[in-house]
This record gives C-alpha cells, sequence and structure tokens, in this order.
C-alpha cells in the first residue's frame, strides 16, 4: 500500500530512548505511514521489528527524499517523545488545506521515562490520567491539558493560545513542508531546529491537546544565558551574585553585562568567578554615558545557550528564579516577571546569610526591617496554585521588563536587539513590544518568578530621555514595527 504520510523524527541521540519512540509508533491506529530519523550519522536499526518503513536522513538530504516519497503529509515529532496510539491519526484528522498544524510535549520524571517498557507503551498505560498525574513534572491545569482525550481536548486546542511551528510536534503538506526546507527551516539560526514562523500564505491551526507526546523531563531542560546588567555599583552585586549561587537549576551560564564600572567591580567578579557554581563571563565597554541597550546587545551575541533571562544587578533572585523560567518557557512567547521593590533601610539590612539562607524572601522578616506593600507581600507569600491563579486573573499586561523577563535569543536577534538611541525609561518595554509585533506574545510569570528589587538613585534619568523614548515606543506601536536599525545591526531589515 503507498504510504501518504511521512514522520519525521527530529534530534534523536539516544538510541534505546528512539527505539521506545518507535516501537511507540508500532501502536499507532493510523498505519498508513513511513518513519525518517533524521540523523546526522548512521544508527543501528532492526526494522524487521516494525511495520512501517524507517529510512535514515540526514537534514541536508531531507528535502531530496521527501521529493521523491509517495507521500503528501509531513508530521515532525521529537525523537525522545513516545506517542500515544492516536498520535498520527490526529494529526491526519485535523490536516487542512492552507493550514500548518501544531502540538508540544508532555514531560514526566526522567528516572520513570527510562523504565517504561514495550508493554506499557502498548497497553496505553502510560498516557492514563493515573500515571500522568502521579509522574508528570507539572501538575494542575497544565497536566488536565495534556491528558484530556477527545472533544475537550479539540474545545481547548480551539480556546487556548496558539504555538508556533516546532519540529517536535508539528505537521503540514508535503509541498508547503518542501517550501519551508527550500526557504532553509535547518540554519543555524534557529538552535536545535526548534521553529520556524515565516508562513506567507499559510494558517496555523493548534494540535496540542489533541496530539500527545511524551518525553522525559530532561529533554525539557533548557540551556540558558542569565544576563545581568550592572553599572558601579558592587555592594548590590555581590548580593545578586550570592543568589545566582544558590539556584535549584543550574544548567546556566551568568553574563554581567557591565556598562563601564569602576575596577571594582572587575575585581568583585573575578573574585566570586574563581569559585562559582556556574561560568561566570564579565563583558565591558568603556564609560561613554548611559549605554546599557549597547552592551546588552553585544550580550546577546555573546550568550552561549539558546534561551535568555534579562534581569539587572540590583534585584536578588529567589533560589527557584532561573527554574521557574526554565520550567515556563515557551516558543512563541516571552516571559514576564515582576519584583519586589525594597525601600532603601531592607536593600541595605539584607547580609549574604540572609540570601543564602532565603531568609530574606520571608515576608514576615522582611516586615520586621521596614514596610512592605500589598503587592509583594502577595508575591512572595504565592504558592504554586495560588500563583498560577494570581498570574491569570492579573490585570497587569505582560510586559518585557529587565528586571525579570526572558525569551529566546533568536526571537531577540530576530527583532535586531534594543534600540541603542534609547536611554532610561523604557527601552526594555519598546523591546518587547517590537516582539509583540513579531508574533511572541507575552506570558505572566509575576508571582511564580520571584526577585527582590534593591533601592538607589537613577541620576541618568532624565525628561529628555523620558520624551525621546516616548516618541520612539508611539511610532513602533502605530507602525507596528519589528526591527529597528539602531540594534545589534545597523541596517535595515532584509526583505
Amino acid at each position: 500500500m503507498q504510504k501518504n504520510v511521512t514522520v519525521v523524527l527530529t534530534n534523536g541521540t539516544d538510541l534505546p530512548t528512539m527505539q521506545r519512540v518507535l516501537w511507540g509508533y508500532t501502536t499507532q491506529n493510523y498505519r498508513n505511514f513511513e518513519v525518517v530519523l533524521l540523523q546526522e550519522n548512521p544508527v543501528a536499526v532492526n526494522h524487521s521489528d516494525y511495520f512501517f518503513s524507517v529510512i535514515i536522513c540526514s537534514p541536508a538530504t531531507l528535502q531530496a527524499h521527501l521529493a521523491q516519497a509517495l507521500t503528501d503529509y509531513v508530521v515532525f515529532a521529537d525523537a525522545h517523545a513516545v506517542p500515544r496510539e492516536d498520535f498520527v491519526e490526529e494529526h491526519v484528522k485535523h490536516r487542512e488545506e492552507g493550514h500548518y498544524l501544531t502540538g508540544a510535549r508532555f514531560f514526566i520524571q526522567d528516572a520513570v521515562f527510562d523504565t517504561l517498557t514495550p508493554e506499557g507503551i502498548e497497553s496505553g498505560h502510560y498516557f492514563s490520567t493515573s500515571f500522568l498525574a502521579q509522574h508528570a513534572t507539572v501538575k494542575g491545569l497544565k497536566a488536565f491539558r495534556a491528558i484530556e482525550p477527545g472533544s475537550w481536548a479539540a474545545l481547548l486546542d480551539y480556546c487556548l493560545p496558539e504555538l508556533p511551528f516546532n519540529f517536535s510536534n508539528s505537521s503540514l503538506w508535503k509541498s508547503d513542508c518542501l517550501a519551508l526546507l527550500q526557504k532553509g527551516a535547518w540554519d543555524e539560526r534557529y538552535p536545535a531546529h526548534r521553529y520556524y514562523r515565516e508562513w506567507p500564505g499559510l494558517q496555523q491551526k493548534s494540535v496540542k491537546n489533541t496530539t500527545l507526546l511524551m518525553a522525559a523531563a530532561r529533554d525539557k531542560n533548557l540551556k540558558i544565558s542569565v544576563i545581568v546588567s550592572t553599572y558601579n555599583a558592587e555592594e548590590w552585586l555581590e548580593k545578586v551574585l550570592i543568589g545566582y549561587s544558590v539556584q535549584t537549576y543550574t544548567d546556566f551560564e551568568l553574563i554581567i553585562a557591565d556598562d563601564g564600572s569602576r575596577p571594582e567591580t572587575k575585581a568583585l567578579i573575578d573574585r566570586y568567578a574563581a569559585n562559582y557554581p556556574v561560568l561566570v563571563r564579565h563583558l565591558w565597554h568603556e564609560d561613554l554615558g548611559y549605554r546599557r541597550q549597547e552592551i546588552l546587545n553585544v550580550a546577546i551575541m555573546e550568550a552561549a545557550h539558546e534561551y535568555i533571562i534579562m534581569t539587572d544587578g540590583d534585584c536578588i533572585p529567589r533560589n527557584d528564579f532561573v527554574e521557574i523560567h526554565a520550567l515556563e518557557a515557551e516558543q512563541g512567547r516571552f516571559l514576564s516577571g515582576g519584583y519586589c521593590k525594597l525601600p532603601m533601610k531592607t536593600s541595605k539590612h539584607i547580609a549574604p546569610d540572609d540570601i543564602l539562607s532565603q531568609r530574606c524572601f520571608d515576608v514576615r522578616w522582611l516586615k520586621s526591617i521596614d514596610r512592605l506593600g500589598f503587592s509583594n507581600t502577595l508575591k512572595l507569600s504565592a504558592q504554586s496554585w495560588s500563583a498560577w491563579l494570581l498570574d491569570l486573573i492579573s490585570p497587569t499586561t505582560p510586559s518585557f521588563n529587565n528586571c525579570n523577563s526572558s525569551g529566546f535569543r533568536s526571537d531577540m536577534i530576530a527583532i535586531n536587539g534594543y534600540d541603542e538611541r534609547m536611554k532610561y525609561g523604557g527601552p526594555d518595554r519598546e523591546f518587547g513590544e517590537r516582539l509583540e509585533n513579531n508574533g511572541i506574545k507575552g506570558k505572566q510569570i509575576r508571582h511564580k518568578a520571584v526577585v527582590l528589587h534593591l533601592d538607589h538613585p537613577r541620576g541618568y534619568k532624565t525628561p529628555e530621555s523620558l520624551a525621546a523614548n516616548l516618541a520612539i515606543r508611539k511610532e513602533v506601536k502605530q507602525q507596528k514595527i519589528k526591527w529597528t536599525p539602531f540594534g545589534i545591526r545597523k541596517e535595515a531589515p532584509t526583505p
């Protein structure tokens, strides 16, 4: 029988995991498909174990294979993610001319994933509500969205926010896929080939809750670059460095983006970097006045990892700060965190041991020193469920702010970084507004990811800079501007 679907499994490296994934495809209700393992190097596959054809193909030869294949539809899926028995069927069921489908993955604990057996996959036990409720890495509404079957899942797909095209769970007609590949979908600008968004003439259709893929939590883990801006504030920066030394999530590098500080700042950074739990990098340029946006653009380009958290050298992170950003990261979104602004008395009072013990995030302790507003009390007191609920009902728009925001590096480069004309007073907001214009929407985490904002004077704040920045932001909003010619590259966007 002629196969009419090609399933392309991407990012596979671990053979035992890929074998487990291939077994998942033997359970599919819809059986008229072939599987392409997208691999740079050959892998040993026992073809007799599977009813479908398994083709080993490099990214460079995928286009040629699809052009010759007797199929008309392509499903992209992660080679580390086991499919539910209706995975291919759901993609076929929802396919539609003029559309591409986008889905996601669901994550379970690493140790549990490594014990999955062919028998359990075949029985469907691992996709049962009870199993996922016990072993999933996320709970509550997110877990409900991922495991709820049937018409409820279709309703959720219709109502909830869309996802961009991604190579972990998406599908499209082969003719559209060939056009995608001709445009360079495997370009190095798209780390891990995670997504591609330029789709003239095509509409997105979500299948996030109807197509279920299960992966190990380790495959969710992002490598992160945390960028901390600073200028001549060694007392505050030291407290921030202590905060990042006790993070529960350690797969990150720490970049200090220094807008021309004195030698004492470098000495402080060097002292901590010598015995720090993660890599610390110091980027500095000459002090020629307020040029924070310029050094931040340098930091974006110098960042080694695909995901960037932006924060300031006066913001002490709670020990789960990086972990929350990693767990909440989502393609097509930037994360908008909040901050708890402290008075000067409390800012001065916080000592290294208060940060190491996390005592400085205790509401009662903070109130024993000086006042603490209602909003800050809510942020610091919120637990997992209440933080989720507060973020859901918050009337505050999820904007990009340099105290506590994050996003994919490729999204930041796509809008050409920060506008270097802008001084103090809103350059980060303008940065977020261009992200929004380019299809990257804000996601609220102001009650989940917490930083303490230390008080300080702002001598660089002037009426002139505020007025100039407001004029730039007004133009960006009115004209839906995505790219600034005053950013990383000093040129107009490529058509």
